[in-house]
């Protein structure tokens, strides 16, 4: 699942690379909430009621986030998670 999301989020850094002006930081933005991050999320419900998943399986999910929100939102590199997370106008997981 990690993988798979991160692939994906390689795709948000090309783009962005690829000199993708700030304006489309929404459109970005929507991209990763519609093809990535409903990867981290399948089954989390379950996963959480069930105690499978870890502390560390949970922080990595959170870093996939706050990675992909660093690479979207340029002001946001340094910020508190938190802050940046109310920034991006996005939840933790």
């Amino acid at each position: 699942m990690l993988s798979k999301a991160t692939k994906r989020l390689y795709f948000v850094k090309l783009l962005k690379r690829a000199g993708v002006p700030s304006v489309h930081n929404a459109h970005l933005q929507h991209f990763y909430v519609a093809v990535i991050r409903p990867v981290l999320e399948y089954a989390a419900p379950v996963w959480h009621h069930l105690g499978l998943l870890t502390n560390c399986q949970s922080d990595q999910i959170e870093a996939i986030q706050k990675r992909t929100i660093n690479i979207i939102h340029n002001p946001t590199r340094g910020m508190p998670y938190s802050n940046a997370l109310f920034f991006a106008d996005l939840r933790s997981h």
